[in-house]
This record gives C-alpha cells, sequence and structure tokens, in this order.
C-alpha cells in the first residue's frame, strides 16, 4: 500500500536533500557559464586597454623624437620618429605596427609635430585568441612641441 508518501523521517529527510543537490547543480550549471563569460570580457578589454596605453605611448615617443632632429631637417627627424616608433612597438608581440604619418618635422624653433600612428592588435597572439578570433585595428595621435631655443 504505497500512496508515495514518505511515511519516514528519515526517508523524507533523504528526499530533500536530493532535492537541494539537485537544485544547488542546475543553480550552478546556470550561473558558472555565465560568469565565466563576464571574466572573459573583463580580460579581453583589458588586453585592448593595454595595447592602446602602448600604442599612445609610442606614439607620443615618435613625436618627441621628431623634434630632437635639427630643424628643418624633414629627412632626419621622420627618420628619428620612425625608428623610435617601430622600436617601440617591437616589443609587444600582440601589437602588429602599421603607419606612422604627419611626422616630418617642423621648419623652424618653437613649432610642433603631430604623429599619427595606427597598429593591429592581434588577440590571436593572446591568450584571449581562443575567444576574440578576429584582429583589431587601433589608432593614436601624439603632439610635441620643439624649444623654441633649438636651431640647426
Amino acid at each position: 500500500m504505497s500512496s508515495g508518501r514518505l511515511r519516514h523521517p528519515r526517508q523524507r529527510e533523504r528526499h530533500l536533500a536530493n532535492r537541494q543537490r539537485g537544485q544547488a547543480l542546475l543553480e550552478t550549471a546556470i550561473v558558472l557559464p555565465a560568469m565565466v563569460t563576464l571574466l572573459l570580457g573583463f580580460l579581453a578589454i583589458l588586453v585592448r586597454v593595454e595595447a592602446q596605453v602602448e600604442l599612445d605611448a609610442a606614439t607620443s615617443l615618435a613625436a618627441a623624437a621628431a623634434v630632437s632632429a635639427p630643424a628643418g631637417d624633414y629627412a632626419l627627424s621622420t627618420r628619428y620618429a620612425r625608428a623610435t616608433w617601430a622600436g617601440t612597438l617591437h616589443h609587444y608581440g600582440y601589437l602588429r605596427p602599421g603607419s606612422l604619418d604627419g611626422c616630418a618635422g617642423y621648419g623652424k624653433a618653437g613649432e610642433q609635430v603631430t604623429c599619427r600612428g595606427t597598429a593591429t592588435l592581434r588577440y590571436s597572439s593572446t591568450p584571449m585568441g581562443l575567444v576574440i578570433p578576429v584582429d583589431l585595428d587601433i589608432s593614436s595621435q601624439a603632439q610635441a612641441h620643439s624649444s623654441e631655443f633649438r636651431s640647426r
């Protein structure tokens, strides 16, 4: 005469414990993927921010190098800027240097140079490549002023 009811208190306790374990397993199965997705998203954003900081630094250093050449020597100014920019980005394997424009130098003392640099963030060169399969183009702009007392 089993009516489906649990008559013994121990049977009832075991039944409740099994239901609670099943509920905890179901909650974990729902929450864990969401938490992992959030964590990977935060890591991807951190990699992007780090890449932007590195590109900004390289572009700023390139502008500073451009104004270190003598006034009016556009070829030397450009060479200084490109060498500094490429050398700075060379240390970061996940950044592929693109173009560096506008670092042609300055005509006379006290003028400014504006450099614009681009690079490609290669997520595939980072652990995030498993999650983000695309590359991202980023850009930066920096200005540097030459000394008013600088001459040829």
